[in-house]
């Protein structure tokens, strides 16, 4: 008796464990879920903000046109009540009770797990579904209203592009509003992206008895739920669902005995309907077919600008992270071998154009293996122009200084003879490279790139070889 006391005692308290470990990870889900969801709709009306101040100026800038060259068109645009200023303050002002409502299931689908948690809490603690659906549905009245303004944004943009012909402020105002729906559509990918600590919180979730019915739920008295259960038909009779049987039996009370004539009769009469649908059905798909080849034949409409593919990018996606290293041999004039390592950051303007700047650091490496000696060589900066071509092959061109390690001392020593020139002081020296780059995948994450570079100045540094050989590492 007492030891099956102690195993109920274990098995109550195992249970009491895992039950708390469902619920702590159901709550993390939840929180993490709506701070992300929260960081979206705030990312999302400031990007609408600052469009609206831009798309604001422009229109007025068109309107003011419009009543110079154009009356009945101003006057036309005037009828219309809604404008940029209008709905940058409607955006400021908050939820409107007049608003449409559009559906969101990532705020059902937490919802949902809410209230699973909720019936899980009676054995580890306590967690009420309230105090995560006032989080939702305010995360959800606020994605709702920025739903709503880039309605407005679309349709007073339309109503410009159909009113007024003003040139190149109107192409310009489409095409900051088209970047900055396709900027919403990055934040939303990184936003629905899942993080490490939610992958375990699910994972736990979905592990827990009842939890995929319960995010699926189906009505219990439907066929599929009372087929799952092995339901007979008298059993679906008594539920009072209709079934054959029923049905033929009150037939037969009917019509008799010539229920069997008029039974073929029907049957002969449904094949004959059936024929001609299918005819119709044949008709409707080849017609169908038809109207989708020409349309493939039309030449596609041209856009109205030229698409850069990176302005629709955030600015921390656009930044081109860099490392890079080369080595270069020991001089005749004494000069020890040399390890030059650099970070440079770039910006994409385009996806084959990008430049950036840098800073790099020159190690000395000393005169040969027999007598290897580090020391610090100097600090420089570094600026470069890269476009691609094709197959990972690009230009590159780049401008350097090198800050010698005379710069930073205190006393100004010259060790050696030195002939100044306009390019290699006692204190710096400059280098114009130029020359052709192969990028390669590396991983996920990486990519390498080997440049093969011309110095224009080498033999102003004294340098015995014009050629100059990096490695590089690019973050993605």
């Amino acid at each position: 008796m007492r030891f099956f006391l102690i195993l109920l005692f274990i098995s109550s308290a195992a249970y009491a464990q895992e039950e708390s470990d469902v619920l702590y990870q159901g709550k993390r889900y939840l929180d993490l879920n709506i701070r992300s969801i929260n960081k979206l709709n705030e990312r999302d009306q400031k990007l609408q903000q600052r469009l609206l101040n831009k798309l604001a100026k422009k229109e007025r800038r068109i309107t003011r046109q419009l009543k110079r060259k154009d009356s009945a068109a101003y006057v036309k645009l005037q009828q219309h009540s809604v404008s940029f200023d209008s709905i940058n303050t409607l955006s400021r002002n908050g939820n409107n009770a007049k608003e449409k409502s559009f559906a969101n299931p990532s705020i059902d689908s937490l919802q949902r797990i809410a209230a699973f948690l909720q019936g899980k809490s009676n054995v580890a603690g306590k967690i009420h579904a309230s105090e995560y659906t006032n989080q939702l549905q305010s995360a959800g009245q606020q994605a709702n209203h920025n739903q709503y303004i880039w309605g407005l944004i679309e349709q007073r943009a339309n109503n410009l592009k159909n009113i007024s012909k003003a040139g190149r402020r109107l192409t310009g105002m489409n095409r900051q509003l088209f970047y900055a729906r396709e900027k919403m559509k990055v934040f939303k990918d990184i936003s629905n992206e899942p993080s490490r600590a939610e992958d375990m919180a699910l994972e736990v979730l979905q592990g827990e008895k009842g939890f995929e019915q319960y995010m699926h739920p189906a009505n219990p008295n439907s066929m599929a739920s009372l087929a799952a259960k092995g339901a007979t038909v008298t059993d679906l009779e008594k539920m009072g669902y209709p079934t054959k049987r029923q049905l033929t039996a009150n037939l037969q009370k009917k019509f008799g005995n010539s229920l069997g004539g008029m039974q073929q009769k029907m049957g002969s009469q449904m094949q004959d309907y059936m024929f001609e649908v299918k005819k119709l059905q044949t008709a409707k798909s080849t017609a169908l077919q038809t109207k989708t080849s020409l349309a493939r034949l039309r030449k596609p409409k041209k856009p109205e600008f030229k698409i850069n593919p990176m302005r629709g990018l955030p600015l921390a996606q656009r930044i081109e992270k860099q490392f890079n290293w080369q080595t270069s041999r020991s001089t005749l004039d004494g000069k020890p071998a040399m390890l030059q390592a650099s970070v440079m950051a770039g910006f994409r303007h385009t996806p084959k154009l990008s430049y950036g700047v840098g800073i790099t650091t020159s190690i000395g490496l000393g005169q040969n293996w027999n007598n290897l000696k580090l020391s610090f060589q100097g600090l420089g900066l570094r600026t470069y122009v890269s476009w691609q071509l094709i197959y990972g092959v690009g230009l590159y061109a780049g401008y350097e200084r090198m800050y010698k390690q005379a710069a930073f001392l205190e006393t100004k020593q010259v060790t050696q003879e030195l002939v100044p020139t306009a390019h290699n002081t006692g204190t710096h020296y400059e280098s114009i490279l130029v020359g052709l780059t192969k990028t390669y995948n590396i991983n996920n994450k990486w990519n390498g790139s080997i440049q093969l570079l011309y110095d224009a100045w080498w033999k102003e540094k004294g340098l015995r070889s014009p050629i100059v050989l990096r490695f590089a590492s690019i973050k993605k």
